[in-house]
C-alpha cells in the first residue's frame, strides 16, 4: 500500500520529535504520574474488571484504543515507565472516571480524578514528588453523562475542578504539570446527538481552566504548567483532515455490534464511539511533546 506523502511526513516528524525529546530530556523527570479517564488509563479498569473491559482484543491490552495511547508516548519520550497503579505503577487514571464525582457501578466504584489524586497522596505521605511530571485530564465523561442542567455551569465546574486538583498537587510539592484543554466531545460519535450542549460545556470548561491556570502559573514562580490546546487541535483536524493524515474522521473503526475492525485504522480518527485510534493518540502525543520540556 502506498503511504500518502503527508502521512509519511507526519510519521517522520513524529519520530524525530520523540527522539529529540528523549535525547534532550532523558532523566529530566524521575517519574510520570497520570490522573484521568479512559484517554489516559493504561489498564486500571481492565485489571479491576477482571479483564472484561475493555475486551482485549479487539482493544489493545486494556487500553481504550487499538494500540498504545498518548501518555505512553509521552512517558517513552522521557524514558519513564508507565504502568497501571493497580499493577504497582504510576498511572492512576480509570476508564469511565468523571471529574466531579466518583462513579458507582454494579461491580465497584470508579474513582474520580480528585479521588485518584487523593489516593496518590495517601500512598506518599501527603507529599508529591517535586521532580516528577504530573498529567491531569478529565471532564469529558461528566459532559457525556450529563442528563440535565446548564452546559455552561457544568463546564465552569469542570474547569474549576481540574484547576483545583493542580493546586492540591502543587501545594503538596509538585512543580511540573501537563493539563490539556478539553477536546470538543461534541465531535465524538457519542456526542454528536447533542453537539451544541457538549461544545458549550467544553468551551466554558476551557475558558475557566485557562484563566485559573494562568493565575496559578503567574503567582507561583518555579511551577511549570503546560496546557496543550487540544480543543484547537481537534478543530484543525476537522477543518483539514487530509493534512494530518486522516481519511475518515466520522466513522468508528471498531463495529461495536460485530466486533469487526475497519480496513484502515491507521488513517481513521475514531476507534470507537468515544476514543481515538492509536494513530489519533500518537498525533496527540506529538502535539503535547512539542510543549513539554523541563
Amino acid at each position: 500500500m502506498k503511504i500518502p506523502s503527508n502521512l509519511r511526513t507526519f510519521a517522520i516528524l513524529a519520530t524525530l520529535t520523540l527522539e529529540a525529546f528523549a535525547a534532550k530530556a532523558a532523566q529530566s523527570y524521575d517519574a510520570i504520574y497520570v490522573f484521568g479517564d479512559s484517554y489516559c488509563d493504561v489498564g486500571n479498569l481492565y485489571i479491576a474488571d477482571g479483564g472484561l473491559k475493555p475486551l482485549s482484543p479487539p482493544y489493545y491490552k486494556g487500553r481504550f484504543s487499538n494500540g498504545p495511547i498518548w501518555v505512553e508516548h509521552l512517558a517513552g519520550a522521557f524514558k519513564l515507565p508507565l504502568l497501571p497503579e493497580l499493577a504497582g505503577g504510576t498511572d492512576y487514571a480509570f476508564g469511565g472516571a468523571e471529574l466531579l464525582q466518583d462513579v458507582v457501578t454494579p461491580v465497584g466504584t470508579i474513582p474520580s480524578v480528585p479521588s485518584q489524586v487523593e489516593l496518590y497522596l495517601s500512598q506518599h505521605g501527603g507529599k508529591a514528588d517535586p521532580n516528577a511530571l504530573y498529567v491531569l485530564e478529565g471532564g469529558g465523561n461528566d459532559i457525556l453523562n450529563a442528563t440535565s442542567g446548564s452546559a455552561a455551569q457544568l463546564g465552569f465546574a469542570i474547569g474549576s475542578g481540574l484547576a483545583a486538583v493542580e493546586v492540591e498537587l502543587r501545594q503538596a510539592g509538585a512543580r511540573y504539570f501537563v493539563v490539556p484543554s478539553l477536546f470538543n466531545v461534541g465531535l465524538l460519535p457519542a456526542g454528536r446527538a447533542r453537539a451544541a450542549f457538549d461544545e458549550t460545556a467544553v468551551l466554558a470548561a476551557n475558558e475557566e481552566l485557562v484563566q485559573l491556570l494562568s493565575i496559578e502559573q503567574s503567582g507561583n514562580p518555579g511551577i511549570n504548567i503546560h496546557s496543550p490546546d487540544i480543543y484547537a487541535l481537534g478543530n484543525a483536524v476537522q477543518t483539514d483532515p487530509a493534512h494530518f493524515g486522516f481519511t475518515d474522521i466520522v466513522n468508528t473503526c471498531l463495529n461495536a455490534t460485530t466486533g469487526s475492525v475497519c480496513a484502515d485504522p491507521a488513517h481513521t480518527l475514531f476507534w470507537d464511539e468515544e476514543h481515538p485510534t492509536s494513530f489519533g493518540h500518537a498525533f496527540l502525543a506529538v502535539a503535547v511533546e512539542a510543549l513539554v520540556h523541563p
